[in-house]
């Protein structure tokens, strides 16, 4: 019986590892719309979130000069000319990290829904509103305690509040797209 229990256990896992990635980066591809819209919206161009800020996890000599460039003038915009490097480097960050917060989200939540702790998570808003929930959650730790030394530039180029809005988004579309995944394979077949 354990073996099948852990079989079992292990299946279950690996679809819940599948979903979480599918929900993250159907939320990491809402993220980088909603920062690039409010990019473009602001001038400092549509590309400019991943072209520029996730590219500098890598590219930090440029997000130095460009933060030197914009104390220098300030006003500046970030609006920097595309680079196919920049903007690949920074989207595959993006996505990767996406996809990776999303397996974190994933099995936390249905680890939580497992054990009975928040019944309300076995309905779609109760799911949902979790998810924003982390979204938000996971902004705090980005914010306070992974950029400052991870990558203090990217932190230094972003405004907080659209910052946070793009994790809530995160959590809308990671709730919207994985909870109808992770209800399948456990709904009573018919006979």
């Amino acid at each position: 019986m354990e073996q099948t229990a852990g079989r079992y256990r292990e299946g279950v896992s690996g679809h819940v590892l599948r979903i979480g990635a599918i929900g993250g980066l159907a939320g990491g591809f809402a993220m980088a719309m909603w920062q690039m819209i409010y990019s473009a919206s602001t001038g400092d161009g549509f590309w400019t979130p991943l072209n520029v800020c996730m590219a500098s996890f890598v590219y930090r000599t440029d997000a130095r000069t460009m933060i030197h460039d914009s104390m220098m003038h300030p006003g500046m915009s970030m609006n920097e000319p595309l680079q196919a490097s920049h903007l690949l480097v920074g989207m595959t960050l993006h996505f990767l990290f996406s996809a990776v917060v999303g397996v974190a989200f994933a099995v936390i939540l249905f680890e939580i829904r497992q054990s009975g702790l928040l019944p309300l998570l076995e309905r779609s808003a109760g799911f949902v509103v979790a998810s924003i929930a982390g979204g938000a959650g996971l902004y705090f730790v980005m914010w306070y305690l992974v950029l400052p030394w991870a990558n203090s530039p990217f932190k230094d180029l972003t405004l907080k509040g659209p910052f946070f809005a793009a994790h809530l988004v995160f959590g809308l579309l990671f709730g919207l797209v994985a909870f109808p995944l992770l209800r399948r394979p456990h709904q009573p077949t018919q006979e």
